[in-house]
């Protein structure tokens, strides 16, 4: 098969941007005689275009291209210009077409393109390979291409032959080729060249620079050998700017997931769900100068407020104790004893130590499993679901190469898997499995090895994949399954990749950018066609880790490449709201309303300790089912909506049950703290659970049911049981004051007792205009935060207080909280509910009216 290129309309805006930025009313294309040539014969470029003018363009692009972006132009980097163009979108492509552009317009014929790694390069080079006869019918010109590699006789010769060449001349170099002093291009030649350098010869033709992905090139080594280049301009593309440099296009990744450009994500996370185990994942050792160390880890947090559970990162120090930052009964007498950055982790008390994203064997082996088999049977299914016209293939990112190599444990645990699932498959179960993988990896004589993929030795691992992408596109082509250690997470991708499965150890390996961006193209067909159907062009990724963690991590990618403030930010302005004191204080319908809701109460509670136990041996008996420990899987589609990704639930299911056996400690000790009842009231509730052999399937999740259940027992008892009372205390009305706030969270309202009341959303907003508007309602207050009923879960603070009069009968006194749902049972958390019963109580008790209110129109205000 042979790829069929085209030109899409967003890439042509982005060609286009660039090329008028050099616009100067005519067209310079010198003939053959009219090149700029020295002794040695360099040909140079020429463009001549003044720096008022080329200012003008760029302001004049940016205004059309960005003209919600607060972008200003570098005037100390007058000839570097940046194109943000969202991986998969043909960011390769766009610049060559650029290159082929700015010669036929404006008669350049020197480029050099800078690559961050071998990688990169060699993908360059493939692409420039096939695409020469679909530039050649639009330019009429072929490009000369020299890569920059080979042995120190090749690459001098290479250099001096583009310096001279006459013809359209592309240089192919990574970053490495030119930023030591000890390269060849950066020493003294002996021979023609009279000592000359070949960089100072290279220099003389005034390359226009083409930088790939120049994140990686901004350190000040990086920087100093480009300015030595001395380009006549400098064009950086990526996805993932570290610096814009006079911005000119932009093509953002929300932009281009919602209009269909790239591939959908579908995220199949695989976790494993174990209440007893203790995880404590060290993410990274910070030292910062004049600071003492800190560590990023991974644990499992309790939630004071709740109780539930939650992974989460936090920052701890030495002596940190683990238990009282998480609250959680397994970090129990944990300190931070040690941390080392010379042996790479941390101990913890009882001379424990952690690696950096240490994870244990045995959980890594049954997540691995789980994985690869979703991997292999969402590629049957892809592949079933397009028959013979699309090639399906799989990419795996795994941990270390001796894992897949000489029958490793990747390698044994995929063979298993697909001779287990093909016979499933109408297309695969003839297939031999040995066929339908590959391997990816860089090779030092007999031994494969793990690699960063700049060395030398890395090109014969990329000449596999890089040089034979038609045919690995190809139904004659057997691999569809690749496995790559680091050698394909850059300057590689395929559009036909439907599958990404990361079963590398550490989720911060690689950027989540860098592994989606490998299969984010839109595919072909087995024609080369590009497929723009939404529904085929679906990428799914298999991390080992919860969709939760995943999207949060991918969200500060977008987060720190600057992705998440295409708009700028809309400058909202404190405000002061008065408070109308003459009003409150004159107005007869306040005064009474105020002299009514301003009582104060408390509240007693009385508790029946044997009812209590009843009834939680009961819950607990109807409730409580074994815990086992499983492997799940969840899927979730993924949106992204106003430069935030978020997720839409789509299916989960039980990846693997693992059997396990656990040693048992502290049962009664650990339930009293967590519920706050007695050892004695613990022991008897113990003495009449049905099943306690439950406990041995799962402590954690035993002991966590067993203190929920006992937790929401005595809430109801607390909550059927409580009573209020007035009390000599009343809310002064001194207490109403001018509040601080935004000009965007405040209405006018003339009845109310502030000249404008603050709204906290949509419906309070139309909720208070509505009062306003009433002829009904006299007076309203929204309730300042200081005003609160107390309850045994904490405070309540009503919303609205009202004077209502109807049809000019008796006035209505009303409290009303406010809660804009279809649904009000199933849409409050546990906690508002049992506020608003306590709340209830109170209002009863000093005889006030109060409800809570769904309708923003006061259609239920009074029902």
């Amino acid at each position: 098969m042979k790829i069929q290129y085209e030109t899409l309309d967003y890439q042509t805006d982005a060609i286009n941007s660039v090329v008028d930025l050099f616009d100067n009313d005519n067209r310079f294309i010198p003939k053959d005689n009219e090149f700029r040539l020295d002794d040695f014969g360099v040909v140079a470029n020429q463009l001549h275009l003044d720096k008022d003018r080329l200012i003008s363009n760029l302001s004049n692009i940016q205004k059309c291209n960005l003209e919600q972006r607060d972008i200003k132009i570098d005037r100390h980097n007058l000839r570097d210009f940046s194109v943000e163009m969202e991986t998969g979108t043909g960011k390769t492509y766009v610049y060559l077409k650029t290159i082929f552009s700015l010669n036929q317009k404006f008669g350049l014929s020197k480029f050099i393109i800078i690559v961050p790694s071998v990688a990169v390069r060699e993908g360059v080079l493939k692409t420039l390979s096939s695409i020469e006869q679909h530039f050649y019918k639009t330019f009429n010109v072929y490009a000369d291409v020299f890569p920059y590699e080979g042995d120190s006789k090749r690459k001098i010769h290479l250099l001096k032959t583009f310096a001279s060449n006459h013809n359209l001349s592309i240089l192919v170099m990574s970053i490495q080729a030119f930023n030591s002093d000890n390269n060849i291009i950066n020493e003294s030649m002996r021979d023609d060249t009279f000592g000359e350098k070949m960089m100072d010869m290279i220099a003389k033709t005034q390359p226009a620079l083409i930088l790939d992905e120049p994140q990686n090139m901004e350190s000040d080594l990086s920087k100093s050998a480009i300015g030595s280049l001395n380009p006549i301009f400098k064009l950086r593309y990526s996805a993932t700017h570290k610096n814009l440099y006079n911005l000119v296009y932009s093509l953002s990744p929300f932009v281009a997931y919602n209009k269909g450009l790239v591939k959908k994500i579908e995220i199949a996370s695989v976790t494993k769900e174990d209440a007893n185990a203790v995880v404590f994942e060290v993410q990274k050792i910070i030292t910062k100068r004049g600071e003492k160390p800190k560590i990023k880890v991974k644990l499992e947090v309790k939630d004071k407020k709740t109780g539930g559970y939650a992974y989460k990162t936090l920052h701890l120090k030495l002596n940190d104790d683990v238990f009282r930052k998480t609250h959680n009964e397994k970090y129990k007498d944990w300190f931070i004893e040690e941390i080392s950055t010379a042996k790479n982790g941390v101990e913890v008390s009882g001379g424990v130590f952690f690696s950096i994203h240490e994870i244990q064997d045995q959980d890594k082996t049954d997540i691995f499993r789980v994985q690869i088999r979703e991997t292999i049977k969402n590629h049957f299914e892809k592949q079933a679901s397009l028959g013979d016209d699309i090639k399906v293939l799989s990419l795996f990112f795994i941990d270390k190469v001796k894992n897949y190599v000489n029958d490793g444990l990747i390698r044994q645990i995929f063979e298993a898997e697909f001779e287990a699932l093909k016979s499933g498959s109408e297309f695969f179960k003839n297939k031999a499995v040995e066929k339908v993988h590959n391997g990816y990896f860089s090779k030092s004589g007999k031994n494969f090895k793990d690699t960063k993929g700049n060395s030398k030795n890395d090109k014969d691992a990329y000449d596999l994949i890089m040089k034979d992408k038609e045919r690995l596109l190809s139904f004659a082509e057997d691999t569809c399954f690749i496995f790559s250690h680091s050698a394909l997470k850059e300057g590689w991708d395929n559009p036909n990749i439907f599958t990404i499965c990361t079963l590398n150890e550490t989720t911060s390996m690689m950027k989540k950018r860098q592994e989606i961006g490998r299969g984010m193209r839109l595919c072909l067909d087995k024609n080369g066609k590009r497929i723009y159907d939404t529904r085929i062009n679906k990428l799914v990724v298999v991390p080992n880790e919860s969709y939760q963690d995943y999207v949060a991590s991918l969200q500060t990618e977008f987060d720190e490449s600057g992705q998440n403030s295409v708009l700028p930010l809309a400058q909202n302005r404190r405000k002061t709201v008065k408070f109308k004191k003459q009003f409150a204080t004159n107005d007869e319908n306040f005064k009474i309303l105020w002299q009514k809701i301003k009582q104060k109460t408390h509240y007693a509670i009385s508790l029946d300790s044997d009812d209590l136990i009843t009834k939680t041996i009961h819950n607990i008996n109807k409730n409580l089912t074994a815990e086992q420990v499983v492997i799940k899987v969840e899927r979730q589609d993924v949106i992204m909506e106003e430069h935030k990704v978020q997720t839409i639930y789509n299916s989960e299911k039980v990846g693997a049950r693992i059997n396990t056996h656990y040693q048992i400690s502290h049962l009664v000790s650990t339930l009293e703290r967590e519920s706050g009842l007695t050892k004695k009231t613990i022991l008897s509730i113990l003495e009449g659970i049905d099943d306690l052999d439950y406990v041995f399937d799962s402590p954690q999740g035993f002991i966590r049911n067993v203190s929920a259940m006992i937790k929401n027992t005595l809430k109801d008892e607390l909550l059927n049981g409580i009573q209020y009372f007035k009390v000599d205390d009343c809310w002064n009305m001194s207490l109403f004051s001018d509040i601080e706030t935004y000009e965007d969270k405040v209405v006018t309202c003339n009845k109310s007792i502030y000249e404008e009341t603050i709204f906290d959303s949509d419906g309070e907003k139309k909720f208070a205009q509505s009062l306003d508007a009433s002829d009904k309602v006299k007076v309203f207050a929204k309730m300042p935060s200081w005003f609160v009923v107390d309850t045994p879960i904490g405070t309540y603070n009503p919303d609205w207080a009202i004077v209502w009069e109807e049809d000019h009968q008796e006035k209505l006194y009303l409290v009303r909280e406010t809660k804009f749902v279809n649904n009000l049972q199933d849409s409050l958390r546990d906690a508002e509910k049992d506020k608003i019963i306590c709340a209830e109580k109170h209002f009863d008790a000093i005889n006030i009216d109060f409800k809570v209110s769904t309708n923003c129109q006061l259609n239920d205000l009074l029902d």
